[in-house]
């Protein structure tokens, strides 16, 4: 029986959008919620999945635009017992085939529970993974990077386990994905031209918006972070132990953030029309920059979460972003955004506001300087922070307070864990 396969719906502004290549290929054995196609528009890009298994037939190649419910490809279920036409992952040395199908019949007594639901989710011997705990506990993190090995391993056996696996996997920020590989021009072009993807074209148009109808000001300070710095080597051992993902500067960065938005209430507000709507929640945006554009994952209620858990929500807002499955509801509504350029080794920057948010914190590198203390001129790491901010609504007054709060938190982040 065959089934269609449509273009989903992806949010309601959006009618149609660009299929950028088929992951799955034509006449392929798939099964059900394998990835079939990757989708671009003018707001997302996005893995498009089997709804049943079967042998996929595809009717509208790659490097078209499609319509939202547009029919791109058939699924043959009576196919789908057949011998699939694509072999399937190879299972590496480490783990034997046999091991895997025992899964979850192995000892998971020992695991905490997200661990333990991980292990039986992919199938996994927890014997054949390292883990890097006390008395070789295995973490969240553990199986993590045993599964990103075992992807990139590929039909060769998996490599040796010499790099630390948890910092690998649960990245203190938003990691860039890996670009895919992009031929050279040819010898002795002067030129090349490629079209716009529609994601890069919406975010020229949202920038350029910006700037036509906000009066954007941005104001500077300098933080000193090396309590911060201290503070993450102290306890980030037990951190990791203890919640299973590691202990990064974002993490800090957003608690100062919601602090300093419930000490200057206009910070957290945005003019409608003739109205000033304030907001009395505090989703925060993490600028992503990807090889697709800018994307805005949010993490919800920040200010309801401990650091783990907003480390947490990184972890698994980075992880769609890697595997293309962010969906629209994680992009919209954040109230402030906070962006990093210190990750490409920025310095200073003013960065672009994010509507409906009226105001950005842009974090940049931390270098080592010097500079005056008590009298004495000493080194300390220091970071350059910039807001820019919708001067109609927020005053300079305001800003600056706002951001001389957040370096604040950030230069005694004990007081700022203990809210006081």
């Amino acid at each position: 029986m065959p089934v269609d396969v449509k273009i989903p719906e992806v949010g309601e502004s959006i009618t149609e959008g660009f299929l950028v290549e088929w992951t799955s290929p034509d006449g392929a054995t798939v099964a059900a919620d394998d990835a079939l196609l990757v989708l671009e528009t003018d707001k997302i890009t996005m893995n498009v999945v089997a709804e049943t298994g079967g042998r996929l037939e595809i009717l509208v190649p790659a490097g078209e635009t499609v319509r939202v419910g547009q029919v791109v490809g058939r699924i043959d279920t009576d196919a789908a017992g057949d011998a699939p036409s694509k072999a399937p992952a190879p299972v590496p040395a480490a783990e034997p085939a046999a091991a895997v199908a025992a899964t979850p019949s192995a000892d998971v007594s020992g695991l905490s529970p997200a661990v333990r639901r991980l292990v039986e989710e992919h199938g996994l011997d927890p014997a054949a993974i390292e883990g890097t705990g006390r008395a070789g506990r295995i973490l969240k993190g553990d199986v993590l990077a045993h599964l990103e090995r075992r992807q990139d391993a590929g039909p060769v056996p998996a490599p040796a386990r010499e790099e630390a696996p948890v910092a690998a996997a649960a990245p203190a920020r938003f990691p860039v994905p890996p670009s895919r590989p992009q031929p050279g021009p040819s010898p002795g072009l002067r030129q090349s031209r490629q079209p716009m993807s529609r994601l890069r074209q919406r975010l020229a148009e949202r920038l350029v918006e910006v700037q036509r109808t906000t009066a954007m000001l941005t104001t500077f300070n300098e933080v000193d972070m090396s309590r911060v710095m201290a503070l993450r080597e102290r306890y980030q051992d037990r951190f990791v132990e203890r919640h299973g993902v590691k202990l990064g500067f974002m993490s800090f960065f957003v608690k100062a953030v919601v602090d300093a938005l419930k000490a200057v209430p206009e910070v957290n507000a945005f003019i409608e029309g003739n109205e000033i709507v304030t907001n009395h929640y505090f989703d925060i945006g993490i600028a992503v920059s990807s090889e697709h554009g800018l994307v805005v994952p949010v993490v919800r209620d920040a200010d309801r979460l401990s650091m783990a858990g907003i480390e947490l929500a990184i972890a698994e807002l980075a992880g769609k972003a890697r595997n293309r499955t962010l969906e629209l509801a994680d992009l919209s509504g954040a109230v402030f955004t906070i962006t990093n350029g210190g990750i490409f080794g920025s310095l200073l920057s003013t960065p672009i506001l994010n509507p409906p948010g009226s105001a950005i914190l842009g974090m940049h590198a931390i270098k080592e300087r010097p500079v005056a203390v008590d009298g004495q001129v000493v080194i300390r790491p220091m970071m350059n922070l910039a807001v820019s901010y919708d001067h109609r609504l927020i005053d300079g007054k305001e800003a600056v307070t706002f951001l001389k709060r957040i370096v604040d938190d950030l230069s005694d982040p004990e007081r700022l864990l203990l809210e006081i």
